[in-house]
């Protein structure tokens, strides 16, 4: 059976050219944020102990007013791989 969704319109070259230069485009903004993110890795790991400080012992909101304290043993163990902390953008 043949289906609207199968057929894709051919592409134009400016079109073509158009999404060549968007590719680098946008390849070197994610570069530039990778970057930055491997460049504050240090500030980042503080901020994930606080954070992790924060919940084990000033807790989480459960319900309105009503907070939970997390227990070490609930909180995932960090992997042991270069790409543990990648971000995804």
């Amino acid at each position: 059976m043949k289906r609207v969704q199968d057929e894709k319109p051919p592409r134009s070259e400016e079109v073509k050219a158009w999404m060549d230069e968007e590719i680098v485009a946008q390849k070197l903004r994610y570069d530039g944020i990778v970057e930055e993110i491997e460049g504050i890795q240090e500030e980042r790991n503080g901020w994930i102990a606080r954070f992790l400080d924060i919940i084990q012992n000033k807790g989480v909101n459960v319900n309105g007013d009503l907070r939970r304290q997390v227990g070490k043993e609930e909180i995932p163990e960090r992997p042991d791989r270069p790409d543990a902390d990648k971000v995804i953008w």
